[in-house]
């Protein structure tokens, strides 16, 4: 849910302040209607209506002491302008103007003077003219404050990296000063080895439960006798366990896990907790996904988590794996797993797993365990990721249609890995010369103009292809 804070400002003379109040309230109570309308936000209007340079400075601290995501300036006048860059220069969450359309009164003028006073001593402060409670406007204003969320919501978290650099993937480094200082989060590192000797731990009754889960909720779970065997299933049960467990303890708001290969090539993969840990439930019931990031790519984690805060959804992890020019379709895929929730999209985990089935880890690995399997159920969905060159980050975004098929076509790839088949808006060769890694994050819907304002906020370079 997204906190939202509402300050008016007005005319300085205190007679036509006086003469202004109700309209400046009824503006605000529009503006907090038409927002919580949408379910996924709460607003609330600081009462003190800004007149003076004392009530900017007090008001503005009001707003600052309730931590909220972004502050709104109801400026549906001509409000001495200094007010609002004096309870602006006090915050420290993005800023948003609104102004009504109403040719009686100067509100538009209003509004222009008033960001421009934020933005000439160098601070940041979105602008929107128009009727709040108009379908246009009030989607422009929700762009903001799901922007907005996800850049305050970021500043104080913690990444766990688990692990480390995985099979020389370049993008499992972290540059924890770089992190803190673009994007207010914090990395933490624990060794994989943690997550073993805390399996050893597990409770076996629990482990019990959670087997019987997956078996009644599963589409199908293929063991072989070798790789994927109870045993091995209950080692990655537990491994999911301890890795919750250590989130938990040590408050991490996302993390990655390196498994490759250490815990791939002598123990087991980590496909259980990869696919668990982002979803929206396990065996315990409904949970908050925790964003898990395969083979410790970290900036692929630090992705998913602001795709994660944008649209209030469990994320993908995919990887380039090859262009079908037959069908039009990217098949983007990854040894290690997804959040089951994509195989549905339903509410019930029992619908999803009935699409999911657990297969014998390829031969590849030494190690023993799951893959969990399935395709990604159709739908448009929003991808791309975080790149950097040294500390300069940039987002790259592009639109894709997740497609259906059959069974049969995961013969052409890898048939017991998890699956999205992508006709993209764009050339292939051109995402493919401009797209700079071999992981991909997507999450459904049309979120491009939310990442980009995101962008804007953080000040990083944004491209959008096609």
């Amino acid at each position: 849910m997204i906190n939202i804070i509402v300050l008016s400002v007005s005319d300085g003379r205190e007679r036509v302040h006086d003469a202004l109040v109700p309209y400046i309230r009824e503006q605000a109570e529009r503006i907090k209607t038409s927002i919580e309308k949408t379910g996924d936000a709460q607003v609330h209007i600081i009462d003190e209506i800004i007149w003076n340079n004392e009530l900017a400075k007090s008001q503005g601290r009001v707003a600052l002491a309730a931590f909220p995501d972004a502050v709104i300036f109801n400026v549906p006048v001509f409000a001495f302008p200094n007010f609002s860059m004096i309870a602006a220069s006090l915050q420290t969450v993005p800023c948003l103007a609104i102004a009504p359309v109403n040719g009686k009164l100067p509100g538009l003028g209003g509004l222009q003077a008033a960001t421009n006073a934020v933005r000439q001593v160098g601070m940041h402060c979105d602008k929107v003219w128009g009727n709040i409670d108009e379908p246009d406007t009030l989607a422009r204003v929700m762009t903001f404050l799901r922007a907005a969320h996800a850049v305050s919501s970021l500043r104080g978290q913690v990444y766990g990296l688990i692990g480390g650099r995985s099979i020389g993937m370049a993008s499992g480094t972290v540059n924890a000063d770089a992190w803190m200082k673009i994007f207010g989060v914090d990395a933490d590192h624990v060794d994989q080895s943690e997550i073993l000797r805390r399996a050893q731990l597990m409770d076996e009754a629990k482990v019990d439960v959670a087997l019987a889960w997956l078996t009644e909720k599963m589409g199908a779970i293929n063991y072989d006798g070798d790789k994927l065997t109870s045993d091995s299933l209950r080692m990655q049960i537990k491994c999911y366990m301890a890795t919750k467990e250590l989130i938990a303890e040590k408050h991490f708001d996302f993390v990655g896990v390196k498994c490759h290969y250490d815990l791939s090539e002598y123990y087991v993969t980590q496909c259980i907790s990869a696919a668990l840990c982002n979803d929206p439930y396990d065996w315990d019931g409904a949970k908050e996904p925790v964003v898990f990031s395969c083979e410790a790519d970290s900036d692929g984690a630090l992705t998913m988590q602001i795709m994660k805060l944008v649209s209030n959804q469990s994320v993908l992890f995919f990887d380039f794996r090859h262009y079908d020019k037959a069908a039009g379709v990217f098949i983007f895929c990854n040894c290690g797993s997804m959040s089951t929730w994509y195989a549905a999209r339903s509410d019930d985990p029992a619908v999803n797993l009935k699409k999911v089935a657990l297969h014998p880890i390829i031969s590849k690995y030494g190690g023993k365990g799951a893959h969990v399997q399935y395709i990604a159920r159709a739908g448009d969905v929003t991808l791309g990721r975080l790149t950097r060159v040294g500390d300069q980050y940039k987002m790259t975004l592009f639109r894709g249609h997740l497609r259906d098929f059959p069974q049969e076509k995961l013969k052409e790839s890898c048939p017991v890995w998890p699956h999205g088949f992508v006709a993209v808006d764009i050339d292939p060769e051109q995402l493919i010369q401009n797209y700079d890694s071999n992981h991909v994050h997507g999450i459904y819907g049309d979120h491009i103009a939310e990442l980009v304002k995101f962008c804007e906020l953080k000040q990083i370079p944004c491209d959008v292809l096609g």
